[in-house]
């Protein structure tokens, strides 16, 4: 009887992955299956690879991101391993600087090193790789640090009592040690620039294309939807076999690691000097981008700001911004409202079950293991007949921004549902609590920082988000990376400058929202 209980109670709970399923089914398995099997011309199956713009977009898209995750690797092991295992006078100031951002609106990053630059790098590769080290070093300081902090200094010290040199440590300990979170932070950050697009979008110019670039010119641009399905699968297949190659490559690692407490050591004076330029890395675009709305080529001026604000009109920009900012917390709005209780919902249907996990994981992270550009393509091509025909409805953006958002807000809230003790719900039931009840008074105050969390990283992500609305906004429901967009396609200085406007708009509005969001959960 009580096991028929348990089998019961499971499969209800198993219910509240329902939502979240139907959610990515609707903005990605069932457009990514309709532009697989519907609109491909077989002809341009092996046509489209003899046109010299798709083999410069494929070589160029290959070259920056090997050459940005390189550096940015490189950058980022060195960093990780300082802050993992030295304490030292500013060092989570320097945390919080690396990780924000990765959450900061790409076509604003692009902005941000046009501002920087001189105008000689603006369109050039170099530009773009510093970009990318910029956005995605984060990834590396996230992603290795837990593993590199969790190694017993033990280890390290017999090491250099046998008589290893720092090198021969580093080689033969530590790297084996954190191989795996390394090569997980490359095979992300690879993903993250063989698929950038708004950073591509405002460095790259009309000269550097990468696949992206290209899928959008010609479904947009050229309405060589056939040439642009054709890529999409393409860069789809080669992203899935590099993640297929990455995980049947990891090995499991035999040692047993546990947290260690930062040590106190003094870092030397290499290390001081490279913290310092990184952190002069990481704050100089960002305080050019506002000189740069301020100023024209010739002096200072406001003008990019009356134009920003409406007070004065330029020909050739036709855009309301208030109206923009609008939109933008709109979409930001709804988007959170359905990732939040969707994923929360779902984290509920996976906790303690890790067989189930597998499964609706790796279903929920399909529109983030893709590029928004493929998504919105996909999408574009889907729902256009009746009764489906949803491309002029304006909720359709915040559902896919929603999409897009819901793995990071069951990445926030699974670990923090997992570590609910059963004793503190059975206490509850037996002094009367219902399931609801016992949600809102017990567990919800414990969730609150998890969800303080994914809901600045949802209205963050669709602030920002660029690749799929690109395809799916209209004239009269333009967000805000949209017009910066076209403010940068614009010729003259007056657009650049109110772009660089827009851009700082939207950086200030995302870390407003992001800090709000946090030290409210900490109240």
């Amino acid at each position: 009887m009580v096991s028929h209980r348990l089998e019961m109670k499971i499969r209800n709970v198993r219910i509240f992955a329902i939502p979240a399923a139907m959610l990515v089914f609707v903005t990605a398995v069932i457009p990514l299956i309709v532009l697989a099997t519907s609109v491909i011309d077989r002809a341009d199956i092996f046509s489209i690879w003899t046109k010299p713009p798709v083999q410069r977009a494929l070589v160029f898209s290959l070259w920056q991101a090997l050459l940005s995750t390189a550096f940015t690797i490189f950058l980022g092991v060195i960093a990780t391993w300082y802050l993992s295992r030295y304490q030292f006078l500013g060092r989570r100031t320097f945390i919080a600087l690396v990780t924000v951002p990765f959450v900061l609106p790409t076509v604003a990053v692009g902005a941000a090193f046009i501002a920087v630059l001189p105008k000689a790098l603006h369109h050039s590769t170099l530009a773009i790789v510093l970009a990318h080290i910029f956005f995605n070093i984060s990834i590396v300081v996230r992603t290795v640090g837990p593993r590199w902090n969790s190694i017993d200094d033990q280890l390290i010290d017999s090491a250099r009592t046998l008589g290893a040199s720092p090198l021969q440590t580093w080689r033969h300990v530590i790297m084996p040690l954190g191989k795996n979170a390394v090569f997980s932070a490359t095979a992300l950050t690879f993903f993250m620039c063989f698929t950038s697009y708004g950073i591509i979008t405002i460095l790259g110019g009309p000269g550097l294309a990468t696949l992206d670039i290209e899928i959008y010119r010609r479904a947009v641009q050229l309405g060589d939807l056939s040439g642009a399905t054709v890529l999409a699968i393409a860069q789809m297949l080669l992203i899935a076999i590099a993640f297929l190659l990455w995980s049947r490559s990891r090995s499991t690692e035999l040692i047993a690691f546990r947290v260690q407490a930062v040590s106190h050591r003094r870092l030397s004076l290499a290390p001081k000097c490279f913290f310092l330029a990184l952190a002069a890395f990481f704050t100089v675009p960002l305080l050019a981008l506002v000189a740069a709305s301020m100023r024209t080529s010739h002096s200072w001026s406001l003008k990019g700001w009356k134009v920003f604000l409406g007070i004065q009109n330029q020909r050739g920009i036709d855009f309301n911004m208030w109206r923009a900012i609008q939109t933008s917390g709109k979409y930001a709005l709804i988007a959170s409202c359905i990732a939040l209780p969707t994923g929360i919902a779902a984290t509920y249907a996976l906790s303690n079950r890790r067989s189930s996990q597998s499964r609706l994981s790796a279903l929920v992270i399909l529109p983030l293991a893709i590029s928004p550009v493929v998504v919105g393509l996909a999408i574009l091509i889907t729902y256009d007949f009746q009764p489906f025909d949803f491309r002029s409805s304006w909720l359709l953006i915040p559902v896919v921004h929603a999409a897009i958002a819901l793995p990071f807000v069951m990445r926030s809230a699974l670990p923090v549902v997992d570590g609910i003790p059963n004793d503190l719900r059975s206490a509850a039931s037996t002094l009367g609590a219902g399931p609801w009840r016992r949600f809102f008074t017990v567990e919800l105050p414990l969730l609150k920082p998890a969800i303080s969390t994914g809901l600045a990283f949802s209205m963050a992500m669709s602030l920002g988000e660029f690749g799929a609305t690109s395809f799916l906004t209209r004239r009269e429901s333009r967000t805000i990376p949209i017009i910066i967009a076209s403010l940068f396609g614009k010729a003259g200085e007056i657009p650049r400058t109110t772009g660089m406007v827009a851009s700082l708009v939207l950086i200030v509005l995302t870390a407003m929202i992001v800090v709000t969001i946090d030290r409210k959960s900490h109240i």
